[in-house]
């Protein structure tokens, strides 16, 4: 049976190969596949948050009584990554490969720490205290993962 970790983990894999795809189309100058990139990118950042924040984090703090702490941490963190979001996305739609570089540059770096902290510390410790509850909830973080994606082109 899967883990949490490694589920999430897969899904920071994901978003990473991404981001690659963003940055290799700019390297060559296509604009246009770098924005459709970016989007899917940012749709993926963005549902993963979303499944942390209204599926994993609500039921790690009900478990565990713990409300301040490594969950109000990423909470604040996937703020700051969602001000970085947009602000590479306005770079991209207004063609300014210098301010979208000093964007994305900062957000993979934020990115990368974050990962480390969830993949080192939290993760294991929902899978410590959540083992009972995960089929469903490994069931839970894939549906609100990948809500859309059939939409995307």
């Amino acid at each position: 049976m899967q883990t949490i970790t490694a589920y999430l983990s897969a899904d920071h894999r994901a978003c990473d190969e991404l981001l690659a795809v963003v940055e290799h189309a700019l390297a060559d100058g296509r604009w246009e596949p770098a924005q459709a990139a970016f989007e899917r990118f940012r749709d993926g950042m963005l549902h993963h948050f979303s499944a942390e924040e209204s599926v994993l984090f609500p039921l790690f703090e009900q478990s565990t009584g713990i409300h301040r702490g490594p969950t109000q941490v990423m909470r604040a963190e996937h703020l700051q990554m969602r001000q970085l979001l947009a602000a590479a996305a306005a770079a991209l739609a207004a063609r300014d490969a210098d301010d979208y570089s000093g964007n994305a540059e900062t957000l993979l770096i934020m990115m990368q720490q974050h990962n480390v902290k969830e993949e080192n510390v939290l993760y294991p410790m929902c899978d410590q205290h959540l083992a009972a509850q995960l089929p469903p909830l490994l069931a839970a973080l894939q549906q609100e993962i990948t809500a859309d994606r059939e939409l995307a082109p």
